[in-house]
């Protein structure tokens, strides 16, 4: 019996396979037959292709509208993966800017101590430099000119540390001539590629910025034109979209299923290929439910027989019981007449008496 079961259990498996493969082909019969625009022969056929229609055109709504929202998505991260690639150039030419502008402040701070900054650079200069210089000039001032002592090399000590806090300040004093438009005020002249660098980063620093502006309100706009998230969005328009492709591939399978039971032929080889292929995977499927039947039949007959074998069993107890009870009942009955002929013995004699 197991290996019947086992044999019914492998045809529903090739069943199964036949019926996926049947359903592909009622599908494809059903697209070729809404293509060619053949083979409505009856009323059911052509309300059947309506719904196939129907379903199929609100499908190509929902793919396209999956398509529209999913480059958007790409649109907007394409957008910020440059922003993000422009973000960093500019943290780049940052680092530039500040070595120029600390040369630049150098420039600056070598005039301020001449006395020869021109007007305008000495009144951005003197706020950042005047501070630190006369501390530096005070300092300078109270070092010992002669000797080693201990003093010296204590003024010596501050005055260096004094000197390597002056780099912030230059970075600072270079940016602010800069942004003033003073920096021609220097003499550049003997740093002529100072003068070039400062102009090239400076385009440069304009070209990331109007770049950068242009991509960040793309994305803004992107973003506006979707409202919501677009990735909610697109999830939400992906599962319609989804189910709405399962509603028409089953329209498009009945649709193709109706063809063929039309018996429609000639149209074309492929028409009449695929006719051939679901005629083939029908019959198979036909066959394979006989073989069931026929496997399922003999199960039938093998239980039948096994509980013919078990009620022979019981027959075969409750005989031998009644054979053991008939016996028991001739026992029963001997002694009852045993019995009641001692009664009559008993009973008939006047003169005697129960013995114990």
């Amino acid at each position: 019996m197991a290996n019947l079961q086992r044999e019914i259990a492998y045809r529903r498996r090739q069943i199964s396979t036949h019926q996926a493969d049947l359903a592909s082909l009622y599908g494809d019969l059903g697209r070729l037959g809404l293509a060619s625009g053949q083979g409505d022969r009856s009323l059911a056929s052509r309300e059947q292709r309506l719904r196939y229609a129907q379903a199929l055109e609100a499908w190509q709504k929902a793919a396209h509208s999956c398509q529209q929202i999913a480059g958007y998505i790409r649109q907007i991260e394409d957008r910020s993966r440059q922003v993000g690639a422009i973000e960093a150039d500019i943290k780049a030419l940052a680092v530039e800017e500040e070595r120029l502008y600390s040369r630049l402040g150098a420039m600056a701070w070598e005039a301020y101590g001449f006395d020869t900054l021109p007007m305008q650079s000495r009144q951005i200069c003197t706020p950042i430099f005047a501070s630190h210089a006369k501390r530096i000039a005070t300092l300078t001032a109270r070092i010992p000119q002669k000797g080693g002592s201990l003093v010296r090399r204590l003024a010596l000590g501050r005055l260096g540390r004094l000197r390597r806090h002056l780099a912030p300040l230059l970075a600072t004093a270079g940016r602010a001539l800069v942004e003033a438009g003073l920096e021609e005020e220097l003499d550049l002249s003997r740093a002529e590629d100072l003068r070039l660098e400062l102009k090239s980063v400076q385009v440069r620093r304009t070209e990331l910025g109007e770049e950068l502006a242009i991509h960040r309100s793309a994305i803004a706009e992107l973003k506006s034109e979707e409202g919501s998230s677009p990735k909610t969005k697109l999830e939400e328009s992906e599962a319609l979209a989804s189910q709405l492709k399962s509603d028409y591939e089953a329209e498009e399978k009945a649709y193709g299923a109706l063809l063929f039971e039309a018996g429609i032929a000639g149209i074309s080889e492929e028409w009449d290929g695929l006719v051939t292929q679901i005629r083939l995977h029908s019959n198979r499927i036909l066959s394979l439910e006989e073989e069931i039947h026929t496997l399922g039949n003999k199960i039938k007959a093998e239980e039948l027989s096994a509980q013919i074998e078990v009620e022979q069993r019981r027959i075969a107890h409750l005989r031998a019981s009644m054979e053991s009870a008939h016996r028991q009942i001739i026992q029963l009955d001997a002694s009852i007449a045993d019995k009641r002929h001692r009664i009559d013995e008993l009973l008939g004699s006047e003169h005697g008496r129960i013995d114990d």
